[in-house]
């Protein structure tokens, strides 16, 4: 069997509001072979069956390459689902990577990538999970474009994971259809002032530009005790506390990684049924 491997995802940041994403090193590993029907192992009962986002791209990965044919997969996920950490972009990609895998390679990482911005109706977490690292993204004349930007070495990468769903129609709704000029262009500079301290390491204006007006102070509400949980975090690390994608899972991007004492804290602070793990940065889809 072909092993196809994705990983999690961390979008918005702050203030790149549906433009950046990281990649980050949770993973779904999806084990592969041809087949003469659609058979998916290890999968949870309510995502068995053909609405399954894998099926969904790998039929769509088909599509794209003029044919129709059937699959066998075992699901290995370590991404939780609707959390924020991209556990539907890792889908796509692995359902679009396996289409092409058993066809001779026929979808180039690009070709992957656009599929799957498609799919998803935005690039933010389809960029980082194909091609790994840091990516700004951006969709212009029905097409999608991304960049990969340079990243710093000195960074440590902590995520707050609770045990609460968060939906992403949901995070979506709750965010104002308007807002002030004022807030706009403030945001702008905040997202290129962040991505230049990703890249110099320069963890105190990384604090600074993290703060985010557009989707933090909606989203926020819809994860218990977020605030405590930024105040502990920040309060043992510089750096910035971010919502992931839509939430309600939080990434810390600090200049030391989280000791013992300090995760112990934490979760006094939030809640005991919080997961707390560092990651490090992932460099994208795998085909082993």
């Amino acid at each position: 069997m072909i092993t196809i491997k994705v990983p999690a995802t961390s979008a918005n940041l702050g203030p790149g509001f549906d433009c950046l994403g990281l990649a980050l090193s949770p993973s779904d590993t999806f084990l592969i072979e041809p087949s003469d029907k659609d058979i998916l192992d290890n999968v949870e009962e309510r995502f068995n069956n053909r609405d399954n986002l894998f099926l969904q791209a790998y039929r769509r990965g088909c599509e794209a390459l003029h044919i129709q044919d059937h699959i066998h997969a075992v699901f290995q996920c370590g991404i939780p689902v609707s959390r924020g950490l991209g556990s539907s972009a890792a889908l796509i990609v692995a359902g679009l990577a396996a289409a092409s895998v058993l066809h001779d390679s026929a979808l180039s990482r690009d070709d992957i990538f656009e599929l799957a911005s498609e799919m998803e109706g935005h690039p933010d977490n389809a960029a980082p999970a194909v091609y790994g690292g840091l990516n700004a993204c951006m969709k212009e004349n029905g097409r999608y474009h991304r960049v990969s930007l340079p990243l710093s070495d000195v960074f440590h990468y902590t995520v707050f994971i609770p045990d609460h769903e968060v939906s992403t129609a949901e995070a979506r709704s709750i965010l104002p259809d308007e807002y002030p000029r004022a807030a706009a262009s403030g945001s702008t500079a905040h997202a290129i002032i962040l991505v230049h301290a990703l890249e110099t390491g320069n963890i105190h204006l990384l604090h600074e530009a993290a703060h985010d007006i557009i989707h933090e102070p909606y989203r926020s509400r819809l994860i218990p005790r977020f605030d405590q949980a930024k105040d502990c975090a920040l309060s043992h690390n510089s750096g910035a506390f971010l919502i992931s994608g839509s939430g309600s899972t939080c990434l810390l991007i600090s200049d030391t990684d989280l000791y013992p004492a300090s995760r112990k804290e934490i979760l006094a602070y939030t809640d005991p049924s919080w997961d707390v793990f560092s990651c490090t940065i992932s460099q994208g889809l795998e085909i082993l």
